[in-house]
């Protein structure tokens, strides 16, 4: 019976609630908390007291055990209270190595590092010794964990490399170590670290009593080029050339090629040569190259500069073969500048027809403004920073990968641009948007609200994706696409192969609902391999068949190889039930054409994956395919005029009456700071706004075209309308004149603002709201604050490499008897690449500094001699093992004895002489049974002797005597002898025996009161 297991007696937490003393250590065992013992004398007094009258009644002998048996149930309680632990002292050394994976450190090492590892494993590890691993990069995992029978270092995800957090790993490494054995830690770094502290971790190692061994990477790049950075203005009026100055660090004079781009187009930096870039001639040091470049369009403008070294230049100027540089990855840094750009518009259609009518609108308006089709969308926020609106028009979430909608999200919550999205059968829920990015920042919900009675959409996915690349992790992520794009009324199962049990249902085709087990089950997929679809599709059309949904279809994804009956797709025709199929990697010819046949037969849509870069494309495939069973989200019907909501908004202003519309995508309210302005049937919201973070957003769930509003189009104030909700939601430019300037310090970037009016007077009091978009796709509030005349300063942390796009909302009290001042203002900080790639050397001098600290050694690469598992200077931990319950077992034992020894009599004397006689007995048993017969022969003979004389007596006595002469009284004579004198005649009375019926109730009752009193007096005198 074990509890508690194995734990190291410096490893318990102190136990809260009552008062706790040191640990109790009486030779093996120690009592975590002694202070219980302190019952033992208290309460043995307290029983003896009470024992004085209680056990009177026993004899002297009982009464002692019983004393003794009850003070050892209290001592055995008192003791278990007490947490008692037997001790053991261990003799095992557990080494975990923290291995320093970053880039910093060629990957060309790792073999060194292994081989290292293994002989000295062999060389120094006993039998019981432990080895575990834990990796350092931008995040600390824990590879192996401490074990006696690792074979070698196994390395799984790894995460990011980019960056170096030794702290995080020493702690980590720290949190896993075994209690029950003493420890080390082994680093093998550069010592070069980018997050965190190294040295406050072995602050905390020292503390837990962990030596840290270092075993160093020595690193030195004698020739290497750094681009530092991309210095430029934060913001440039329009007109204006851009001063570009590129920072270029050499540890040698290097000559090499220096390329400049803008938004991504390359600029010819020497018009009189052929080439784009520029040669230039680096001396060794810092060197700063000036570039002026006009600005090719208004807007955010990226910039990349890039030094490609030829050679190490001698001192003679000849250029070498010798090489001049080492890490490529610090060759190129970006920077970010704004050009003066006001009330610019983004429209995203599908079509020319459907952006007709708002075309013409904005140009009427006098609103600058650029239509795009989705394909053409800008990939990075701070393109999208370029524009103070955009406008979707029936897009699609499909259109957009994952990392634009994220864009779209922050663009608006965190630098300030403005989003107006129009409705049509690809737009909102039915257009895939449910649960993606953008979803948080609209102001209605996309889920049918539940009171709605609309038909549902039910959707099988068949999952066959064992034989492609990545197939567990693409299998995943589709089923994920597709269900995220259903609303939760709608019906989702999942059908497989598994490698046990053949085809099944991993979910059963029900109502998504919260989506919670949906996803269990897309985790716990086996991805088994598929012979036919003849039994996954029949499973997927009972299902469908059975299924209340309006919308019903099927998705197989697949290489193509299993077999395909005819016969099955015919039952999905005839059960109007469609199937889109994904072919990825089909093996050969027929395996294509099965999976085209299955979708064109059934009428679904076929989508042939033959590349890598095809495989990204997989997710916008199944959502796409899952609109198929959303058209329940779009209602049509007789057109209606969409009511309008009371409420004195700016965008509504002037707007008394809308036209009809016959359709719009059915969405709920979202309640809060959302505020609906026309509301369709049931309720429902039709157009809706709000603020979402620093930037607004308008939805208008019909569309804005005679699909559904034809009505609105010849609408007179339809211009009017649409012209508020732009220049509603459009990031406000202002007046002011904001000059941004930023600079590095260290991790943190410092921007100032200089603030000055139209007229160049500087603005106090002003109030800043600045919100920064971070690389990572994260956002955070910066706080601005006023550090002297019209002069503002505000601290970014950028810590991780990438751009930063600032956006700063300013409002400022005017002059007197003026309006306030206020509009917006933005900035872009640009970190070209991680301090990975900066350091030229290693820092030995921290690592020996941790080895010192922690009481450590600085190895030296000698597997043979290092000695990792070294137990000098160790202090072996104290295993204990908790014995509390064993203690509380045998006190209910001797309880149960004290409750015997109390009611139940026992003669120690009788017990003692009884295992006396019986162990006399043994070898005089069979001389005993002899005499025993002897005697017993010889008593009976005795009495027969007896019985005879006793019969001749009587028959003298009736002989002598007659009875009638006899008179009877009570006095006893004696039958023979001499008459006595002065007798007449003699008496002859028949004595009653002892014990015979003759003797009265009187004198048996005398006689039992009389044995009671004699055996009460010889238990008295054995007392005595």
């Amino acid at each position: 019976m074990e509890q508690g297991g194995v734990a190291a007696a410096r490893g318990r937490a102190p136990v809260s609630g009552m008062a706790t003393l040191a640990a109790l250590v009486l030779g093996p065992i120690q009592f975590d908390r002694p202070v219980w013992l302190i019952l033992i004398p208290t309460l043995g007094l307290l029983t003896w007291w009470i024992g004085r009258r209680s056990l009177a009644g026993l004899d002297s002998k009982v009464r002692w055990v019983a004393f003794g048996v009850r003070v050892l149930v209290i001592a055995l309680i008192s003791a278990a209270l007490g947490e008692p632990a037997t001790r053991k002292t261990s003799r095992d050394v557990s080494v975990t190595i923290v291995q320093d994976l970053s880039r910093s450190i060629p990957r060309v090492l790792d073999e060194r590092i292994d081989s290292y590892i293994s002989r000295a494993r062999e060389a120094s590890k006993k039998p019981d010794d432990l080895l575990g691993l834990v990796t350092a990069g931008v995040n600390a995992y824990v590879q192996m964990l401490p074990s006696k029978n690792a074979a070698g270092l196994e390395r799984q995800f790894v995460g990011a490399t980019d960056g170096t957090n030794l702290a995080e790993a020493v702690r980590l490494a720290l949190g896993v170590i075994p209690q029950d054995a003493a420890n080390r830690l082994v680093l093998i770094s550069d010592g070069n670290e980018t997050i965190g502290s190294l040295r406050s971790a072995a602050e905390h190692a020292r503390a837990v009593g962990v030596p840290i061994d270092v075993v160093p990477v020595e690193l030195s790049y004698d020739a290497e080029v750094i681009v530092e950075r991309v210095s430029l203005p934060a913001t440039v009026r329009g007109g204006e050339v851009v001063n570009v100055k590129v920072v270029v660090t050499a540890t040698k004079p290097t000559a090499g090629r220096l390329m400049l781009t803008q938004n991504g187009d390359p600029v010819d930096l020497d018009p009189s040569t052929d080439s784009l870039g520029s040669e230039v001639v680096l001396d060794a040091g810092k060197n700063v190259l000036s570039i002026s470049v006009p600005p090719s369009r208004p807007g955010a403008q990226e910039f990349e500069a890039e030094f490609v070294p030829l050679g190490v230049v001698n001192t003679e100027g000849f250029v070498t073969a010798a090489p001049a540089d080492s890490v490529v990855e610090n060759n190129r840094a970006q920077g970010v500048t704004f050009v003066g750009r006001e009330g610019w518009v983004l429209v995203v259609s599908q079509t020319v027809e459907e952006s007709e009518s708002f075309r013409r609108m904005l140009t009427e308006s006098d609103i600058r403004h650029e239509v795009i089709t989705a394909d053409l969308m800008p990939s990075s926020l701070t393109e999208l920073n370029s524009y103070e609106a955009i406008i979707l028009l029936n897009e699609p979430a499909y259109n957009f990968d994952e990392r634009q909608q994220e864009n779209l999200r922050q663009y608006v919550h965190d630098t300030g641009g403005g989003l107006l999205m129009v409705g049509g059968p690809e737009s909102f829920g039915a257009g895939g948007w449910i649960g993606s990015p953008l979803e948080d920042a609209l102001p209605i919900r996309l889920d049918p609200p539940q009171k709605r009675q609309m038909p549902r959409g039910a959707l099988a996915l068949v999952i066959h994706s064992v034989e492609m690349p990545n197939g567990v992790y693409w299998g995943k992520q589709v089923c994920n696409a597709a269900v995220d794009a259903l609303s939760r009324l709608d019906l989702a199962g999942i059908i497989e192969v598994n490698w046990s049990q053949g085809v099944d249902w991993v979910h059963p085709l029900v109502p998504l609902g919260d989506r919670v087990s949906i996803k269990q089950a897309i985790n716990k997929l086996t991805f088994g391999d598929m012979q036919d679809f003849g039994p996954s599709l029949n499973l997927a059309l009972n299902g469908l068949q059975n299924a209340d949904a309006g919308q019903k279809h099927c998705i197989v994804i697949s290489d193509g190889d299993p077999t395909l009956s005819r016969s099955i797709l015919q039952q999905f025709v005839a059960s109007r039930v469609s199937i889109s199929s994904v072919g990825v990697f089909p093996h050969s010819t027929r395996d294509f054409n099965t999976l085209k046949d299955m979708a064109e037969i059934t009428g679904g849509t076929f989508y042939p994956v033959n590349s890598q870069a095809a495989l990204t494309t997989l997710p916008e495939i199944f959502i796409k395919e899952a609109q198929t069973v959303k058209r329940s989200l779009i209602w049509e019907g007789d057109p209606f005029s969409p009511a309008i909501v009371a409420a004195p908004v700016e965008s509504m202003r002037g707007i008394t009456a809308v036209p009809p519309i016959n359709g719009y995508v059915v969405a709920a309210d979202r309640g809060g700071l959302s505020m609906v302005t026309l509301r369709g049937q049931e309720e429902d919201p039709v157009a809706a706004q709000w603020q979402y973070g620093l930037g607004r957003v308008y939805t208008f769930t019909s569309d804005a075209t005679a699909r559904w509003a034809s009505s609105w189009v010849a609408w007179q104030q339809f211009k009017a309308f649409w012209e508020q909700q732009v220049r509603w939601t459009m990031r406000p430019g202002g007046d002011a004149n904001m000059r941004v300037s930023t600079r590095q310090d260290g991790d943190n970037t410092i921007v100032e603002i200089e603030a000055l009016d139209s007229e160049g007077e500087r603005i106090n009091f002003a109030n800043f709201q600045a919100r920064v978009a971070r690389p990572d796709g994260s956002g955070e509030g910066v706080s601005i604050r006023q550090i002297g005349p019209g002069l503002f300063q505000g601290i970014i942390k950028t810590e991780i490499a990438g751009s930063y796009v600032l956006n700063m909302a300013y409002k400022a009290p005017g002059a007197e008897g003026q309006p306030a001042i206020e509009g917006t203002v933005q900035a872009a900080v640009t970190r070209p690449f991680a301090d990975e790639f900066r350091d030229l050397t290693d820092n030995l001098p921290l690592l020996r500094d941790v080895a010192s600290l922690t009481g450590g050694r600085v190895l030296q690469w000698n597997a043979d001699t290092d000695d990792l598992w070294r137990r000098d200077g160790l202090t072996m931990p104290v295993a204990t093992r908790s014995i509390w319950l064993w203690l509380a077992t045998i006190a209910v034992g001797v309880f149960l004895l004290d409750v015997g020894v109390r009611r139940v009599r026992i003669d120690l004397r009788a017990m003692a002489l009884g295992i006396m006689r019986a162990v006399r007995r043994g070898p005089e048993t069979k001389a005993g049974q002899q005499m025993d017969s002897l005697h017993a022969a010889r008593d009976k003979a005795r009495q027969r002797l007896v019985q005879q004389a006793s019969v001749e007596d009587r028959r003298r006595a009736s002989r002598k005597f007659e009875a009638g002469d006899v008179s009877a009284t009570g006095e006893p004579v004696a039958l023979s002898g001499p008459p006595q004198p002065g007798e007449g005649k003699a008496k002859i009375v028949a004595e009653k025996p002892t014990g015979q019926p003759g003797q009265t109730d009187e004198e048996g009752m005398s006689r039992l009161l009389k044995a009671k009193r004699r055996a009460q007096d010889e238990f008295k005198d054995e007392d005595k």
